[in-house]
Formats: structure tokens, sequence, C-alpha cells
């Protein structure tokens, strides 16, 4: 019997008096913060769009093996664009998917690839309820 591996949940964003910073995933994985639009890096705009895109991909080939088509899935690709609301708070207030799945599929298979991607994804489960955002103790 294979045993699940579960990998930790949790970043550390760090940012020097300069704006230049990166963020460290609790599983190691590392990538630039950037704190200004000339700067290398992700902006926190990106890494949500990037977080909803990563998912959704992820997302499809569960969909394809719960609607039982994972012999016929090839690539996937999504693509992300939020949009920030015009009125505050500031937050963004659509983000728009569209998705390139390969595959042999027609029109009605792959929506409902689609749909199904969207009822297992959890960072689009999460927009759908309420996030509670507490602070913990200080970091030492």
């Amino acid at each position: 019997m294979s045993q699940v591996k579960v990998r930790p949940m949790g970043a550390t964003a760090t940012l020097d008096r300069n704006g230049h910073g990166n963020v460290v995933a609790r599983s190691g994985a590392n990538l630039a913060l950037a704190g200004s639009p000339s700067m290398e890096g992700f902006n926190p705009l990106e890494l949500l769009d990037s977080s909803l895109a990563g998912c959704l991909a992820l997302s499809v080939r569960i969909a394809a093996r719960n609607l039982g088509l994972n012999d016929r899935l090839g690539s996937v690709s999504v693509e992300v664009i939020g949009a920030k609301a015009s009125e505050p708070p500031s937050r963004i207030a659509r983000q728009t998917c569209r998705f390139a799945i390969e595959g042999d599929f027609n029109d009605a298979e792959r929506r409902a690839l689609i749909e199904e991607a969207h009822k297992v994804c959890t960072i689009g489960n999460s927009y759908h309820t309420a996030i509670d955002i507490i602070d913990g103790d200080p970091l030492l």
C-alpha cells in the first residue's frame, strides 16, 4: 500500500528596505518577490493569479480521472488574468480563466473537464467561502 505524502502548508515572505524580497514555502520552494514593477520576481497579484492557474491545471488532471477520461488527457495550460476592483477596498474583483486542454475530447467533454476542475480546485473553492485571516504569535 502506498503512503500519501503531505506537503507542509505555509510560506514566509521577506522584504529588505529596498523592496527586494523572496518567498520561501515550508516545503522549501523559493521564489523572488518583486517590491516594485521594475524588479525581478512575482508580485502578490501575480502570485494570486498563479495560485489559481496552477490549482486549476492540476484540477483538470483530477477531473479527467473523476470523469473516466484520464487515458485521453494530454497537456493542460491555464491562463488566469486578474482585474482589480475600481472602488475601495483594494482587491481583485475578477479573475478570467482560459483553458487549453490537449486530448481527444469533444466540446462537451472539454466543458465537463473545466466544470469538474472548478469543483475540485482548492484555491477557487476558497474564494467562494470566507477565509479567516488571523494574526499569530510574532516571528522570532
